[in-house]
């Protein structure tokens, strides 16, 4: 009776139906996933600042750091320092200042001081001696975040994107010692008399914000889908069960008929 459901045909409806239930598990859990991933970030970027050596070593990947507030102390490198044109704030179009600081330890830890209109001004100078900084650890851009053209030469003191790989070719910042990310500079002690607009770190690295009610009722809403697709699977083989039996079920009672004639006697006659 049911080895029909594995005929071909019922094969890629059982195989579709899989896929189907699958496939909406899985974006039930992504959207879970996303409110998760949303409400934790912001999490991070509120909690106390700690020493960057906490977090993050020369070269290593940034990890569980990434998002944290940090402190970190030491010289700026001046002749280091990029700026990476083509990048807007407020509305204007100017250039992001990055200055690598050698900390305490060695480290050299690119730093994005802010945003200036003109790379001429008074904000792109670096402030000279030892400093006290504090800021957001961000993972590395990617060559998706520059605002240069593909293959276009830059002059010299500018990069396209803040990577450890562009800071060693532009800056000439060893990736062995170099912070494998960057710090977003909140405050800085001294403070400097001149200093670059100061960047807020929902700009720089937004972060998607999720309405938890929305996300519940989206993730709510795939897991239905799931289950519709059950119902609907189930639906369907049931049918063909029963359509199954209806086709079968003439020929059997033509049989149990041909039968009963068989074995009936023959009626008699009265001779007239």
């Amino acid at each position: 009776m049911y080895r029909f459901l594995l005929t071909p045909r019922w094969l890629l409806l059982h195989v579709v139906a899989v896929a189907a239930v699958a496939g909406c598990l899985v974006l039930g859990w992504w959207q879970a996933d996303v409110y998760q991933d949303s409400s934790g970030r912001h999490e991070l970027r509120d909690r106390e600042p700690v020493a960057i050596t906490e977090l993050a070593s020369p070269g290593a990947e940034l990890g569980d750091g990434a998002d944290r507030q940090v402190v970190a102390t030491g010289s700026y490198l001046a002749g280091q320092q990029q700026l990476l044109p083509g990048r807007v704030h407020d509305g204007t179009l100017g250039s992001f200042v990055v200055t690598p600081l050698r900390t305490d330890d060695g480290m050299v830890v690119p730093v994005l001081r802010g945003w200036v209109d003109d790379p001429e001004e008074a904000g792109t100078a670096v402030p000279s001696g030892e400093v006290t900084i504090t800021g957001y650890l961000l993972a590395p851009e990617t060559p998706d975040h520059a605002t240069v053209r593909t293959g276009q030469q830059l002059e010299d003191g500018r990069m396209a994107y803040i990577a450890p790989d562009q800071l060693a070719q532009r800056a000439g910042v060893s990736e062995a010692t170099a912070l494998h990310g960057y710090l977003l500079l909140r405050e800085e002690s001294p403070e400097p008399a001149a200093a670059p607009a100061v960047l807020d770190v929902d700009t720089v690295d937004p972060i998607r914000d999720v309405s938890p009610w929305q996300n519940l009722s989206y993730w709510a809403q795939w897991w239905v889908f799931a289950l519709a697709a059950v119902v609907f699977w189930v639906s369907i083989v049931r049918n063909g069960v029963r359509t199954r039996r209806q086709a079968d079920t003439p020929a059997e009672e033509q049989a149990e008929q041909s039968d009963d004639d068989v074995s009936a006697p023959a009626p008699s006659h009265a001779p007239s």
